[in-house]
């Protein structure tokens, strides 16, 4: 029981972290709940324990890199980068979890020397990641907003 608090404190403090990447939270988040499943599941042998650590870190690591809001930015700014000038959709879909998203930007206009595009996105995903058996609810929305481009080519949000 002792174990189980310490991997708790161990999740909990990995959130609280806002200089580390998803996959860093993904890899920390995996490898403990693993490990935990491990040991509720009767393994003793630590040498499994471990390995079983591992696996998860890895797997967890992979799940927070690789999903479908790093797909969603991307395309997103591949597409404020590359699409026309005036109305635009681009749309990306992802089979394996379900997940979609749609990009539309409605007007591309100057700021004085910086480059705007008025959007909208909307983003449809469903969470692939559960965490001690607890999983997330599906993210469903639309958001409309400026994006700006700075000279060195980074977008930011115009408020």
């Amino acid at each position: 029981m002792k174990f189980v608090r310490i991997i708790w404190i161990l999740l909990i403090s990995s959130t609280l972290v806002n200089c580390a990447s998803r996959s860093q939270v993904g890899a920390v988040l995996g490898g403990a709940s693993a490990t935990v499943t491990c040991v509720e599941l009767g393994i003793s042998n630590p040498y499994l324990s471990a390995t079983c650590g591992i696996i998860g870190a890895f797997a967890g690591a992979e799940l927070m890199y690789n999903d479908d809001y790093d797909l969603h930015n991307a395309t997103f700014v591949d597409h404020l980068n590359n699409g026309p000038q005036g109305s635009s959709y681009t749309n990306w879909y992802n089979a394996k979890t379900n997940s979609s998203g749609i990009i539309h930007t409605t007007r591309s206009y100057m700021k004085g020397p910086i480059k705007c595009k008025d959007y909208s996105a909307t983003l449809d995903v469903s969470n692939q990641w559960p965490v001690l058996g607890y999983g997330s609810a599906p993210t469903r929305g639309v958001v409309h907003g400026v994006a700006c481009q700075l000279p060195d080519g980074r977008w930011f949000e115009y408020e």
